[in-house]
């Protein structure tokens, strides 16, 4: 973040405690049809639309370090590959043999000269996928091996973490980005490394996980400790980016800045955490705040500069989706040989926040598909929800949607660009 915008961020955190009542002119939000979460035609639209033109999150640079090098990804659905090349260039495939459709590659990962299918023995190249050698070729009548190339989809690197996209056709990631990307450049993300996976799955549709951290209109409800809030909802500040990604600074409580040494929750100072290595280009305001940005579709990333989680939710039917979560940081240690006791507690700390929002996300599906539920309201403290779902409405395209089911186009005027 640059200075400018820090102050900016301030300045409207300053307003929020000072506003009665959302900004004049802002719009009141009709309800979000309960049919996108519970209907079998939304469902469809997103598995048509959504998840097949949006860049999502498939790993790290670090997890194929050298040529030949690959990991496999499933998280959509269609089985893929990730391999990198002679070239050193990271690239993803389909993992279907062109003979008869079975994986080029059974391992989660491994290193490959070749992409060879277990079941024939049909090979392929890791630069460019194309097909290199078939077993008994002269049985094959008019076999034209160059139309027999694997599938090849869309894999761009962010700092350190690769993403793919199935269409094409799609804008390139730092474009889909846009300024999250220049944004968190100060979390210096290539000098990175994973340093814990957990993962749980919840018996509620994907769109109900990703609300529950595009607002804080919750926490003191769900995340009190003794009856305080580690933050204070009231001066929280929303800021909806192209795309649908969006941006959310929330201050302190009192209790919690007071503990900090903090004169008052604008009070931002250089604090770093014992014992934990620190990332010294890391603003002072997110060091002294609470701090998130949503990438669309379902990535959320609550930073800080001693550390952070990538928060992902994986649909995998209507009513079930896999919420995984993957701490990032600059660390001084080998994972794989444990994690230090400071750090083990700061995830067991962060699991047990994961697991009251679970606890609350649990029964919400089967409330949502009750008669009793007639639509569900929106309100300013909660827009970043609308933003997501109006960004939903974009990928799957108004004219395939229902007019029962859409959400009308409301946000424009509030997006920074």
């Amino acid at each position: 973040m640059t200075p400018e915008l820090v102050a900016r961020l301030t300045d409207e955190m300053r307003y929020e405690y000072s506003r009665t009542a959302p900004p004049e002119g802002f719009p009141r939000f009709p309800d979000i049809p309960v049919g996108r979460f519970v209907s079998d035609e939304f469902w469809d639209l997103e598995q048509r639309h959504l998840w097949t033109k949006v860049w999502v999150i498939a790993g790290r640079s670090e997890d194929a370090p050298n040529p030949g090098d690959f990991f496999t990804f499933d998280d959509l659905g269609s089985p893929m590959v990730l391999v990198r090349g002679n070239d050193g260039v990271l690239r993803a495939f389909y993992n279907t043999c062109q003979h008869r459709g079975a994986p080029v590659v059974r391992d989660a990962k491994g290193s490959a000269r070749l992409l060879r299918c277990q079941y024939h023995s049909w090979s392929y190249d890791i630069d460019d996928g194309h097909l290199v050698s078939v077993p008994d070729e002269r049985d094959f009548v008019g076999l034209v091996k160059e139309e027999r190339c694997l599938a090849t989809v869309r894999c761009e690197v962010w700092d350190g973490w690769v993403f793919i996209n199935q269409d094409p056709q799609a804008m390139s990631l730092l474009d889909w980005l846009g300024p999250v990307a220049r944004e968190l450049d100060e979390l210096q993300g290539a000098s990175l490394r994973t340093v814990a996976r957990r993962s749980e799955v919840v018996p509620c549709n994907w769109k109900v996980t990703a609300e529950a951290f595009l607002e804080v209109y919750h926490f003191r409800h769900i995340h009190s400790r003794g009856g305080e809030s580690l933050l204070d909802n009231r001066g929280a500040v929303m800021s909806l980016l192209p795309n649908g990604a969006s941006r959310m600074i929330t201050p302190f409580s009192r209790a919690t800045w007071s503990a900090m040494g903090m004169t008052d929750w604008d009070d931002f100072g250089h604090f770093e955490t014992p014992g934990f290595p620190d990332i010294p280009t890391v603003n002072d305001m997110v060091r002294s705040t609470s701090s998130a940005y949503s990438i669309f579709p379902n990535l959320i990333t609550p930073i800080a500069a001693h550390g952070f989680p990538f928060i992902t939710f994986w649909p995998i039917d209507k009513r079930t989706t896999r919420i995984d979560w993957i701490h990032y940081a600059p660390i001084d240690f080998d994972p794989d040989d444990g994690l230090p006791p400071h750090w083990d507690q700061r995830m067991r700390g962060f699991d047990l926040i994961m697991a009251e929002d679970f606890w609350n996300m649990a029964p919400m599906q089967k409330s949502l598909e009750s008669p009793a539920l007639r639509g569900i309201p929106i309100n300013y403290q909660e827009r970043r929800i609308w933003h997501f779902h109006e960004q939903i409405d974009a990928m799957i395209g108004l004219e395939n949607i229902d007019e029962s089911l859409r959400v009308e186009r409301l946000i424009e005027p509030y997006i920074e660009r």
